[in-house]
């Protein structure tokens, strides 16, 4: 078993900054497996990231130092180079295409790598809103004069060479705040690759067999619930919906009348997607104001609020699915994840409403460690899939569906190191024993012990 290339995942959610920092392990020529060397999760202050987009530079930059330090003490790393999540509403996808007349035609020679990379790399400046920026190409399928649907065009002949593609953008000004938090966090950090967060999620929740078999990935985040269809290892559709867990947590708040802290807490401690079993006389009491009274809440209620919501999320998937023409070709069914995902029963509704197989998806190939049982959860897993961006190719028949990325610095920081901008993190030398921090969440959950911090 050999050890690859290592690669830090920071995921910046509407709630939380999530940290993974992961090694590549393969056996043979094939990659099997990552390690988790380290990981943190720190609450980003409400209203500092909206919608998915960062509004509150200085908070998010403050959460993600924090979140950074914490990861790098427990995985004895220094970090300097990370790939970064963007998400939310501001997000857009269009399907395009395009094509060239290949210079080396005349001579005869075959299509060949470069030609195909030359061709993702113009379609970044393809049409798009106005203050937007192409983030992703994804290839669909390839065109070689008069053959289209070509899947591999490496190695035919002709003159033409086109595609069908979809084009991932996002707005500028967003992005930009997405920088400025990282630079606030450490002027000197630099990143590698800005991945779209359900895409990054997919490569850790759904397998080879999935994507290969035909799969739709729905990922029920805070704001915003998004699918992505895969089939015979190619992306064929993305989604989005202004729809989420923040929805269901509001639905509860109305309707049980209580703060959103406390619907929020209830969604997650009692929540339920089916209520067809609940008794009608359990009643759960609920702490919603400081000073008075616990409020009783009926647990059947609960349940039925949660379900309705659900239903409609799942009720939109299902005719984005119809709508994609690819309902037939999901041997795999739907793989759910994100926060609400972790609701009891969730995937029976799913069932339900679909008439397809479901699961909650989890992350998947982890080399068994004790890190690695913290962090297999929803909360990880788009952190998880942003390790695995920089370790396995997205998309073989291109160098990189993500747009070249390099050291973000305004004019007032220097950029250091230019020449080894992806350069990966590095384990600490003869470094100075650091003070002990108070003990993590996560080392009280697993029954750590301060003095082995950094062991852990």
């Amino acid at each position: 078993m050999a050890h690859d290339k290592i690669v830090v995942g920071v995921d910046i959610g509407s709630t939380k900054i999530a940290v993974i920092a992961a090694q590549g392990t393969t056996s043979g020529s094939r990659q099997s497996s990552i390690e988790i060397l380290g990981f943190s999760e720190v609450a980003v202050p409400n209203g500092a990231v909206v919608n998915g987009s960062v509004e509150n530079i200085k908070q998010v930059g403050a959460a993600i130092k924090e979140a950074l330090a914490e990861a790098s003490l427990r995985s004895d790393l220094d970090i300097g180079v990370v790939n970064v999540s963007f998400s939310g509403a501001h997000v857009r996808v269009s399907a395009q295409s395009d094509g060239v007349i290949r210079p080396s035609a005349s001579t005869g020679e075959e299509v060949t790598q470069r030609d195909v990379d030359q061709l993702v790399d113009d379609m970044y400046r393809a049409k798009t809103e106005p203050n937007y920026d192409v983030l992703h190409v994804l290839p669909i399928d390839f065109a070689v004069d008069n053959s289209t649907g070509v899947r591999e065009p490496v190695g035919r002949t002709g003159i033409k060479l086109g595609g069908n593609f979809l084009i991932v953008s996002a707005n500028n000004q967003s992005i930009q705040r997405t920088k400025k938090s990282l630079l606030e966090a450490d002027p000197g950090l630099k990143f590698d690759k800005l991945v779209y967060a359900p895409l990054a999620t997919s490569l850790s929740v759904l397998s080879d067999n999935e994507i290969k078999a035909g799969i739709a990935m729905v990922d029920i985040g805070d704001h915003t619930t998004d699918l992505i269809i895969y089939q015979d290892r190619v992306i064929r559709h993305i989604a989005s919906f202004p729809i989420g867990g923040r929805h269901i947590t509001s639905d509860l708040a109305t309707g049980c009348g209580i703060q959103i802290e406390n619907a929020e807490q209830l969604k997650k401690e009692y929540g339920v997607a089916v209520s067809g079993d609940i008794p009608l006389n359990v009643e759960i009491l609920v702490n919603f104001l400081a000073g008075r009274a616990p409020k009783p809440v009926l647990k059947k209620n609960v349940a039925l609020i949660i379900e309705e919501r659900l239903k409609e999320i799942a009720a939109m998937v299902y005719a984005e699915i119809l709508k994609s023409g690819y309902q037939e070709k999901l041997i795999g069914g739907i793989v759910l994840s994100g926060g609400s995902a972790d609701i009891a029963e969730i995937e029976v509704l799913f069932e339900k409403v679909t008439g397809m197989a479901v699961r909650v998806g989890f992350p998947e190939n982890l080399a068994r460690t004790v890190k690695a049982d913290a962090v297999s959860n929803s909360t990880f897993a788009t952190a998880i899939g942003l390790a695995w961006a920089g370790i396995k190719s997205i998309d073989p028949r291109v160098k990189s569906i993500c747009k070249p990325m390099i050291a973000v610095n305004n004019s007032h920081h220097h950029v250091q190191n230019q020449n080894h901008q992806h350069q990966e993190p590095t384990k600490k030398a003869d470094k100075e024993e650091p003070k002990k921090p108070g003990r993590f969440f996560w080392d009280n959950l697993l029954g750590k012990k301060e003095d082995n911090t950094d062991e852990y």
